[in-house]
């Protein structure tokens, strides 16, 4: 959960701070693109266009990034001239596809060119998500800092719970086991003053573990446990009591006198 919590909290930090804004960037460049074919379309109908009357026009234009500067990275520069790929007549006169592609080459962006552009309240959302996650990786972190120090242990005729219980072994009088098998969980209660009877919860999974490679302390713990333990235990019947059949009497083979 740390990590699922971490990754995704950076996914969002990374699109709110700079993805979307590169991708807005982007954005505004390939409608620069269209634009300078249409204009460069236009002037050839007019017959006005001749390679060195096209660069002085295309010097002259800059890139529209509309009106919020926050849509784009604090990095570009406005007003932002033209790329030189558009001042190259030839090279537009292929269509802008073309002149995109050999910009996006020389930028080492991605060829396909973002197809919306990310207002401000979608920038919003990012960070919003952004922070939300930080907060449950903090909060899960936390939790694991905390359970990482918990420890469940019996020595001699004592068990210690994790909040640091000390009950003797003794006192225990219910064992439940009916999740042990599933859960790896399980609960030994006891008696406490005014009639009340405390609950000790034995989380496999969280206080040792199941793993072979570590020698199955959580099971290693139960066997002690069911060792010394003389109450009663609760757990299911497995299906080979429930399959067996009831014990019946031997006939009688005696005759009566």
């Amino acid at each position: 959960m740390l990590a699922m919590f971490l990754f995704l909290g950076g996914w969002f930090f990374k699109d709110a701070s700079t993805g979307y804004r590169k991708e807005n960037e982007a954005f505004f460049l390939s409608q620069a693109f269209a634009k300078a074919e249409k204009m460069l379309q236009l002037q050839q109908q007019e017959g006005l266009v001749t390679d060195a009357a096209w660069r002085d026009f295309a010097s002259k234009q800059t890139v529209d990034f509309g009106d919020d500067p926050s849509l784009i990275p604090a990095s570009v520069s406005r007003p932002m001239p033209w790329p030189q790929e558009l001042h190259d007549s030839a090279l537009l006169a292929k269509g802008q596809v073309a002149a995109w592609e050999a910009f996006t080459g020389r930028m080492q962006w991605d060829r396909k060119p973002p197809e919306k552009l990310h207002e401000a309240s979608s920038i919003r959302e990012q960070w919003y998500f952004a922070y939300g996650l930080s907060a449950l990786a903090l909060y899960t972190l936390f939790i694991l800092l905390r359970t990482l120090r918990r420890r469940m242990s019996i020595e001699g005729d004592i068990i210690t719970t994790q909040d640091g219980r000390k009950v003797p072994l003794a006192e225990l009088t219910r064992l439940d086991l009916r999740k042990w098998g599933t859960k790896g969980l399980a609960f030994a209660y006891y008696p406490q003053g005014s009639g009340k009877e405390g609950r000790i919860r034995i989380d496999g999974l969280t206080y040792g573990g199941f793993q072979k490679d570590q020698g199955e302390p959580a099971e290693a713990l139960m066997r002690e446990l069911r060792a010394r333990f003389t109450g009663e235990v609760i757990e299911y019947a497995s299906e080979e009591t429930a399959a067996e059949p009831a014990p019946q009497d031997a006939p009688d083979d005696s005759t009566p006198a």
